[in-house]
């Protein structure tokens, strides 16, 4: 941040960290079998709007990297703009890995491209909850909705306790923000 950034009050969002969300594949029995919770076959980056003429390029680019992968990668991607101005790129498949690879490159090409500061989130779907990664913070917390806008907390804090062991998880409660009416 540069002087007058400080003097005029602007701040400079930190790059998205992307090294943490590898943690998931080594966590992901502990989420099945202490939590009941199976992978929900979906997964997504959330990002904050972009550009769109000089994301067309990089978006052809995740998908022809990805398409490298073959029949041995079993992630189909889609991409979502929410109304909310969110672009969402989206992992559908049965293996949790390869989802937590096909984000991983997909970050890692977006913040080669120069848009690392408009990661914001990688949202995972298990059963009836989600578990979503903050770039930012290079942490997880749980999610779990209960209706169009409310939640269950409780439920967040036990499974976070499950999890605190395993994962890199988010301390303060006032940054697990919610992720309404994913596509996912």
């Amino acid at each position: 941040m540069g002087f007058f950034d400080s003097i005029f009050g602007r701040t400079k969002l930190p790059p998205g960290k992307t090294d943490e969300l590898f943690a998931l594949s080594t966590a992901a029995l502990d989420i099945e079998v202490k939590l009941d919770s199976p992978y929900g076959q979906k997964a997504a980056i959330v990002l904050r709007a972009v550009d769109n003429s000089t994301y067309d390029a990089i978006s052809k680019d995740i998908h022809d990297l990805l398409a490298i992968g073959g029949k041995d990668f079993t992630v189909k991607v889609t991409e979502h703009d929410d109304t909310m101005g969110f672009h969402w790129i989206i992992f559908d498949g049965p293996n949790l890995e390869d989802a937590v690879n096909g984000l991983h490159m997909t970050a890692d090409l977006i913040k080669q491209a120069g848009f690392a500061d408009s990661l914001l989130a990688a949202m995972f779907r298990f059963a009836d909850w989600y578990l979503i990664y903050s770039y930012r913070r290079a942490t997880f917390y749980p999610f779990v909705p209960t209706g169009r806008s409310s939640r269950s907390e409780s439920r967040e804090f036990r499974i976070r306790q499950t999890l605190v062991g395993v994962l890199p998880m988010e301390k303060d409660p006032e940054r697990w923000y919610p992720l309404w009416d994913p596509p996912i």
